[in-house]
């Protein structure tokens, strides 16, 4: 009679995915979110580029692959933070009286309601902007949120409370004066 041995294998953590793999799945989103935040697809895609160029970097040495959708946001949410803070330097250093170098608004009737919005939700400081994005448009909790803006789900949830009244106060009060 042959006896055999029992051997237990230790078990693996599952494999994580190649770099390649996370650009493939989360690409779409992430320029999604980063035109919600810096307001227009030529930035977002610079600032997409720049996402996954830090995350190629950083991929190698990332200990925990357990959650890569919150490791992505976060560097997409500096990215475009300090994208945004560059941009507003250079804004700073424009001549006001020079009508060509300033963004030009669109003055349709139909996307004027639409510009408003744009226009004050750019207006948000940066961490309550990009908590409101995530929470509205990309459904994350506030514990998703707290991981890629910084500080703890208390503090998303006050970002994302304070972007809605900033943005109800802007709003109603433009409409009042229309």
């Amino acid at each position: 009679m042959k006896t055999t041995k029992s051997r237990r294998e230790p078990r693996r953590a599952p494999a994580s995915p190649s770099l390649a793999t996370l650009v493939h799945r989360h690409r779409a989103e992430i320029l999604t979110y980063l035109t919600r935040i810096l307001g227009n697809a030529a930035d977002a895609e610079d600032a997409c580029q720049d996402t996954w160029l830090r995350a190629c970097r950083a991929y190698t040495a990332l200990a925990d692959h357990s959650n890569l959708r919150a490791w992505l946001f976060k560097i997409a949410t500096r990215t475009a933070l300090n994208q945004r803070r560059q941009s507003t330097r250079r804004l700073a250093r424009i001549d006001d009286g020079d009508p060509e170098t300033l963004p030009q608004a669109e003055s349709s009737r139909e996307n004027a309601a639409s510009a408003r919005v744009l226009e004050a939700v750019g207006a948000l400081p940066p961490r309550q902007r990009a908590a409101l994005m995530q929470r509205m448009f990309h459904d994350r909790s506030y514990e998703e949120i707290a991981l890629t803006v910084g500080g703890s789900a208390a503090a998303a949830r006050a970002n994302v409370y304070q972007a809605l009244k900033r943005l109800r106060t802007v709003l109603v009060g433009k409409e009042c004066q229309t």
